[in-house]
């Protein structure tokens, strides 16, 4: 289903929590797909075997955040597939499948870091409903999420100096062709910092429209 199509979720019953927590499971049962997919798809870029190794560790936590998710639905008399869930993901893997840097610049470094801004509120709003547990379990993610936007950060560096491009103009200029729209605040800056992710980067893009 398109994006702009999806119901809104609102935490605040406990319909409203398991639809939530189903669109976030949905999530990281995409960025499992995209860990591997990354793998598999660019094996003949020339890349060093620790580029591959970051992506499997990767593919690791994103394997464990889905079964804490899992179980989380299983015992609220829910399971994966009860909710609809949109394909946006896999469509900015699609249209980045032919160049390892816009892949680079587009998952990680947006669709990613935009998590990092988006689950502080999600914590907020699901610890004032009393459901602790799944509080728990998104914190656990969002401090995993910052090591996954640092391999990203990492690699796309080593790529620009190979390719002999100056970082940030072209994470700007890929973000611009790749992506649909700007990029919408909040930042988390911090988080974003941590991950080696400076906001000169990205805060320009947030007023291209």
């Amino acid at each position: 289903m398109p994006a702009r199509n999806m119901p809104r979720r609102r935490p605040n019953s406990i319909k409203g929590r398991l639809a939530f927590m189903h669109a976030i499971t949905h999530i990281e049962l995409n960025a499992i797909d995209l860990a591997w997919d990354i793998i598999a798809r660019f094996r003949n870029s020339d890349l060093p075997l620790a580029f591959y190794d970051d992506w499997v560790n990767i593919a690791n936590d994103e394997a464990k955040h889905f079964s804490m998710l899992t179980n989380y639905l299983n015992q609220n008399n829910a399971c994966y597939g009860d909710f609809p869930a949109h394909d946006s993901l896999w469509e900015s893997a699609e249209k980045t499948s032919d160049d390892i840097l816009s892949r680079l610049a587009i998952v990680p470094l947006v669709l990613e870091a935009r998590g990092l801004g988006t689950t502080p509120g999600a914590i907020n709003k699901l610890s004032a409903t009393g459901d602790t547990k799944a509080a728990r379990i998104l914190k656990i993610i969002g401090e995993e999420e910052i090591s996954h936007v640092a391999t990203g950060v990492r690699w796309f560096h080593h790529i620009c100096k190979s390719r002999e491009l100056e970082p940030a103009s072209t994470f700007q200029l890929l973000v611009k062709s790749q992506f649909n729209g700007f990029l919408k605040p909040p930042f988390a800056t911090y988080a974003r910092t941590l991950a080696g992710f400076p906001r000169f980067y990205y805060e320009p893009l947030s007023k291209l429209r």
